[in-house]
């Protein structure tokens, strides 16, 4: 069981940021990383990491390799428990393969999960090179990106209203940091079906994207496509974005299942 020992006065939660901060530091460009550049990466000291993850190997949540750590199967197994991801994965892969196919962009697949838009799928474009930062299981501000946007359009009022009365940091060069600019993106992207993004979760990037809504209207999930600025542009390939999410809507209002979802 993980504990804190007696000379670390924070209280057990802390022990719980740690732990995220240590499982967070992994990717998939980097998946075993070294005892020392865990510490680095998640801010924690040489000892108090070294501690953590002796623990986390001794219960199959990291192994020890040869060349460091990686992530274990544990974490692989409770991934597989969460069904709702898995549910729409399953629903949404041939619409997104279909929308890559004729826009030829990345596509991804992402769900509101507090103030964070988490990648639950996302199929790489003709742009291979282009710097996105999103990831599968990663998490990004909502309010910097189009799936965010287009979620937060038809998400529950208090919790929009908690977001825009918080502080919006700036992620990427035009991130909207504006609560009264963003309120009205929020009901323009609610009129049209359609959210847009302009270097705002990172230099470089537009998306445009749409929601997948419940029968009741409110979103699940939601579709976005990528690409670099200057190269495509958005508007004229959003309205194929919007369109792949209807069908899926359709898919939706037609299974009760998702209702509960």
């Amino acid at each position: 069981m993980l504990y804190v020992n007696s000379t670390d006065s924070k209280p057990a939660a802390s022990m719980i940021e740690r732990v995220s901060l240590i499982l967070d530091v992994f990717s998939p460009e980097e998946p075993v990383l070294t005892g020392g550049e865990i510490a680095r990466r998640a801010g924690l000291s040489r000892a108090t990491a070294a501690r953590i993850l002796s623990e986390l190997a001794k219960h199959d949540f990291v192994d020890r390799v040869q060349s460091g750590y990686q992530i274990g199967i544990r974490c692989f197994e409770l991934g597989q428990m969460a069904q709702q991801p898995k549910d729409l994965r399953r629903l949404a892969l041939a619409t997104m393969f279909d929308l890559r196919r004729a826009t030829g962009l990345t596509v991804q697949l992402g769900v509101l999960e507090g103030n964070d838009v988490v990648y639950i799928e996302i199929l790489r474009g003709q742009y291979r090179d282009l710097t996105i930062p999103s990831r599968v299981g990663g998490r990004v501000p909502c309010y910097a990106t189009a799936g965010g946007k287009a979620l937060l359009a038809h998400a529950p009022d208090q919790l929009v209203e908690d977001l825009l009365n918080g502080q919006l940091e700036k992620i990427g060069p035009n991130t909207v940091t504006d609560p009264q600019e963003l309120r009205a993106e929020l009901d323009l992207a609610r009129r049209e079906g359609i959210a847009y993004e302009r270097e705002e979760s990172h230099a470089g990037l537009a998306c445009a994207a749409s929601p997948i809504l419940r029968g009741d209207g409110t979103a699940v999930a939601a579709i976005s496509i990528t690409a670099p600025v200057g190269v495509v542009e958005m508007r004229l390939v959003g309205p194929a974005v919007h369109a792949a999410t209807l069908g899926l809507n359709r898919q939706m209002a037609a299974a009760p299942h998702w209702a509960k979802l």
